[in-house]
């Protein structure tokens, strides 16, 4: 590839990612274009001080010295256009008063969002901002933060920056367990198989108390949820007062607290011992737990149409105390 040829190609990839987030800034666009570089910030700069230059896309300043919002320009909408790329203009994206340009009120959530999809590109995902998934659905109930693929796994991607609460807590958890059932929406053609919650770690409500949102949308799952819930947790370190600076990862499987109430009958009832095998009563419902013989270490449970096993005797009545709470 020759340097014009390079120089273009970098033209098109990194107006093609402000095009898909909405609004980028260095940092992130760097990443994006040089992941796990650890030049990639200065040669993002250099891009686009001539982007600026050449009038492709405008630089709004963000509040709280966090840097510049880059949108695009006309010019960078004729020249995606022209090698067959569709786009528009980032123009209208926050409100202008006595020409002073104000961001969306929302502009620390989507750094934060970006931050997280940023990351999950540097470590081999494929990534889909919400502003891209918006231009291509017209009409959801709730939209995800944006989807991230890898190796035929698709997240539905959520960030946490504000305490919700009442009906949008209800709804960002009724969301993510239809996506744990595979009945989450198709977006861009593509069906989420997990979920993924990115959080600040050190976040505050609006009273300057720490506010957890791990532990409140856990809370809020765990209410939604029929069947467990496998949940990525994506604990961000932030870098000044905005942008994702670390991503700390952890799996975890919400527990739905109906299938907690539904294991207390079972545990009170009792298990009894019927030929080897454990065997506990919910009303009229019966559920069985046995040490597989052909398997040793692993413990086979049936509760009505159910059948499968788990590596502990605990695990297995938990398996079948939430295939009950499923199917009430």
């Amino acid at each position: 590839m020759t340097p014009q040829e390079q120089h273009l190609s970098n033209d098109l990839n990194g107006l093609h990612w402000v095009h898909k987030f909405g609004w980028l800034r260095t940092n992130e666009l760097g990443s994006l274009l040089w992941p796990n570089t650890d030049t990639s910030r200065h040669q993002a700069e250099r891009l686009v001080r001539s982007w600026l230059k050449r009038e492709l896309v405008l630089a709004r300043k963000l509040p709280q010295g966090v840097g510049r919002a880059l949108v695009l320009a006309q010019k960078g909408v004729r020249l995606l256009s022209e090698h067959g790329i569709a786009a528009k203009t980032g123009k209208d994206i926050g409100e202008t008063y006595n020409g002073v340009w104000i961001p969306p009120s929302s502009w620390r959530h989507d750094l934060l969002a970006s931050g997280v999809l940023v990351d999950l590109y540097k470590h081999g995902w494929s990534v889909y901002p919400e502003a891209q998934i918006r231009r291509h659905v017209q009409a959801l109930a709730k939209w995800p933060d944006g989807l991230a693929k890898r190796d035929g796994h698709v997240l539905w991607v959520e960030v946490e920056s504000t305490r919700k609460t009442g009906p949008a807590l209800r709804l960002l958890a009724e969301s993510l367990c239809s996506v744990a059932q595979n009945a989450g929406p198709l977006l861009l053609g593509l069906k989420p198989t997990g979920v993924l919650v990115g959080y600040r770690g050190d976040a505050k409500d609006e009273r300057g108390y720490a506010l957890d949102h791990r532990a409140r949308v856990s809370k809020a799952l765990s209410v939604a949820a029929r069947v467990p819930v496998p949940v990525l947790w994506a604990r961000c370190a932030l870098s000044g007062v905005a942008g994702v600076c670390d991503v700390a990862y952890e799996q975890e499987t919400i527990r739905s607290d109906a299938a907690a109430k539904i294991r207390r009958v079972l545990d009170a009832g009792g298990w009894r011992d019927e030929e080897g095998c454990l065997v506990a009563n919910y009303g009229a419902r019966l559920v069985y737990v046995w040490e597989d013989s052909d398997a040793p270490g692993f413990w086979g449970w049936n509760a009505g149409d159910k059948v499968n096993r788990e590596t502990s005797i605990d695990a297995a009545k938990r398996a079948c105390a939430a295939a009950l709470a499923e199917k009430p």
